[in-house]
């Protein structure tokens, strides 16, 4: 070896390689940033527990070739090296010693502070006490520290003489800030009030069962009610008596005039009844009865319906019962074209007219296809009207239809600025009084006269009458009367801001709670099994596409079940919808009440009014979304009295949805829940996996 040179000098490292460098130092910095993760989770004013098996790591010969001369270094100023080359296991026993000791150490230097603060403490008091200071605390605050009495009584006299420390009057307490309260908010029943006519506050509650024989039909000051062809027309479509919403409103209707008297008080009705109680007649005779007393023809009854089929429905009504009274009544729905319904509507389309010149008594329209005739025809007119009728009026109240209801009421009244000079009005041009007055087409020079006022009243009929103050405001209601029709005597409407709806008393109401895959099936045992025989029903969808798909899966079941040996007659399934043409739904309608088919499976379409009397069930294959949408499907049978039954199957991620609804409309008592067991559905399984694997077929094919 050659002289001067260090024998203590380690001798030289070998050059490694980049990568072997990088790795290296990789595990360096990983095993930093664990040593600094430990020590910040480590307990504040504790000593750093170095983990055993890190510690083993450390002192191995592979780390010592990583870095041997920093990690020394930094090892040294941590921990404490073991002079012996313990190992780990002793490393530990230490540890444990040293953290036995530091909890005896932490103890008594509390203990000692604990005592020198009791020390200070008596120290204080006894300086106070020396002082002659007044201690204690003010009237109505707490002491911060309690003064012995006795110590008091014990001051020495030397000390009295001593000039006392001067301390100002402890101010009284502040008053504390008060708590946040909720403001007193008024009854329920007092909001549910606000903004509501007082016809609507004071409604009158009639009771549903109440049953009135045409003979019996009583009205003040009238020996002969109904006329003789009106008995006559009521005796061919098979009325015998007047149901509770007929002999209700027919004594306060029945009595109006044609023309009535000027300046006469007549209120407009709101009527709620439960569906299928026989509204359309408790307006359809008033109506035929009055304006049969008309000379001149005038567009004098206006009836509005959501639907084309109610339109329909509600003519074949109107013209059974004006038979003989030589009163013309009209249809305005879309279904024909626009000039052909103008034909219908106005006699003259060339010469412009004041007074209209209108071909129609009573005029049965959809909003949408009126507003058209009120904005393109000319001499089409609504000055005439003595009645409007607004049937489903929940509906139509909700549905904007270029906002027609305000351009209706609109229509009715007269026109603000007078005609121009120019117009040349024609000799047999007829206007109302009151547009003649606001036209200035009469001279009232040297007279005192107030306008005339309209006479045109508005009746409301619907299962669920709305009671939100601003639907009630556009509708203009003058002095209005607000019937409702029930099971028996409520003493007051509902508190909260909403609907109130019946149902017919005669109406059995069920539900069956089931998973999703077994929904089919649980329909198919209500239309199959002896024991619920719904072999003539309705079946509400969510939409038309789900009626569509699930009659093929009834047609495709009944063919397999019955080819299979299941026992019984195939049962004919049928879809309603709104493409359908009018004639074929007809045809539907009459198929079904002859027998001929089983089951009609539709969307809502057909939940508002149809009177279909041989439905003795309903099925909501799918939940409704609303009660107003379950009070219209379930009012589809127990109609006129007849007794029916309403299913309604219910998934059971939907079964809390369904029962609140219910239970905010104080209607979940009334629906009974049916269970099915599993095993019943058995028989049908076989035929249920053939319908659904040709249904799969069908839809995959198309």
């Amino acid at each position: 070896m050659a002289a001067g040179t260090d024998i203590s000098a380690p001798p030289k490292k070998k050059n490694k390689p980049e990568s072997q460098k990088k790795r290296d130092k990789k595990k360096t910095e990983k095993r930093r940033k664990i040593q600094k993760a430990k020590r910040a989770a480590a307990p504040k004013n504790k000593d750093w527990k170095p983990d055993p098996v890190l510690e083993a790591l450390k002192q191995s010969t592979i780390f010592q070739k990583v870095d041997s001369g920093q990690y020394s270094k930094e090892r040294s100023q941590t921990y404490e090296e073991d002079d012996t080359g313990a190992g780990s296991d002793a490393l530990t026993d230490a540890q444990v010693l040293g953290d036995k000791e530091k909890k005896q150490k932490e103890k008594r230097e509390k203990r000692e502070r604990r005592q020198r603060k009791e020390e200070r403490k008596a120290r204080r008091e006894v300086a106070i006490t020396k002082m002659g200071i007044d201690m204690r605390p003010a009237e109505g605050t707490m002491a911060a520290e309690e003064i012995p009495g006795p110590k008091q009584a014990e001051e020495p006299e030397e000390n009295k003489s001593a000039p006392s420390l001067v301390r100002s009057p402890t101010p009284p307490p502040l008053v504390p800030f008060p708590l946040p309260r909720s403001a007193p908010a008024p009854d329920t029943s007092v909001l549910a009030r606000q903004g509501l006519p007082k016809g609507l506050e004071d409604a009158t509650f009639i009771d549903q069962s109440l049953r009135v024989e045409i003979e019996g039909l009583h009205v003040e000051g009238q020996d002969q009610v109904l006329s003789v062809n009106m008995r006559r027309r009521l005796k061919d479509i098979g009325v015998e008596d007047f149901f509770a919403v007929q002999a209700a409103m027919l004594p306060r209707l029945l009595p109006l005039q044609l023309i009535p008297s000027p300046y006469s008080s007549l209120p407009d009705y709101l009527i709620s009844a439960p569906t299928g109680s026989g509204k359309t007649l408790a307006y359809a005779i008033p109506i035929i009865e009055i304006l049969s007393q008309r000379t001149v023809c005038r567009l004098r009854a206006l009836i509005v319906l959501p639907t084309r089929d109610l339109v329909f429905q509600v003519r074949e009504t109107m013209e059974a019962l004006s038979k003989g009274t030589g009163l013309t009544i009209g249809t305005v729905t879309g279904q024909h074209s626009f000039a052909q319904e103008r034909k219908q509507l106005v006699a003259d389309l060339e010469t412009p007219l004041l007074g209209g010149s209108s071909k129609l008594d009573i005029l049965i329209a959809t909003p949408g296809r009126l507003m058209d005739h009120l904005a393109s025809t000319p001499n089409f007119t609504l000055q005439h009207l003595r009645f409007l009728v607004i049937d489903e009026a929940d509906r139509l109240l909700n549905q904007s239809f270029q906002n027609w209801l305000t351009q209706v009421l609109a229509y009715t009244r007269p026109p603000i600025e007078p005609i121009p000079p120019s117009f040349k009005r024609k000799p047999h041009d007829t206007v109302s009084s009151a547009f003649m007055e606001a036209c200035s087409l009469i001279d009232k020079d040297g007279e005192w006269c107030d306008s005339s006022p309209s006479i045109c009243q508005k009746l409301l009929f619907s299962a669920t009458l709305t009671r939100d103050p601003s639907k009630i405001a556009a509708l203009s209601l003058h002095h209005p009367q607000y019937y409702i029709v029930q099971s028996s005597i409520a003493p007051a409407l509902p508190t909260s801001v909403g609907e109130q709806f019946a149902l017919p008393s005669s109406l059995s109401e069920k539900m069956l709670i089931v998973p999703p895959a077994l929904k089919p099936l649980n329909l198919i045992h209500l239309v199959h099994h002896s024991e619920f025989n719904v072999d003539r029903a309705l079946v509400f969808t969510k939409s038309v596409e789900s009626a569509a798909r699930l009659v093929k899966l009834l047609e495709f079941f009944e063919d397999a079940y019955v080819l299979g040996g299941g026992g019984g007659k195939r049962l004919a399934v049928e879809q309603y919808s709104g493409e359908m043409k009018a004639r074929d739904k007809k045809q539907l309608l009459a198929e079904f009440g002859e027998g001929k088919v089983n089951l009609i499976v539709c969307s809502d379409l057909i939940a508002r009014g149809i009177d279909l009397p041989s439905v003795s069930h309903v099925v909501s294959y799918d939940i409704p979304l609303d009660i107003r949408k379950y009070v219209h499907r379930v009012g589809r049978t127990a109609r006129a009295g007849r007794q029916g039954t309403a299913w309604t199957l219910v998934e059971k991620q939907e079964a809390l949805h369904f029962k609140g609804m219910l239970q905010n409309a104080g209607h979940l008592k009334a629906v009974k829940k049916v269970k099915v067991r599993e095993d019943d559905l058995s028989q049908y399984r076989e035929s249920y996996e053939i319908a659904m694997k040709r249904l799969k077929d069908y839809y995959n094919h198309d």
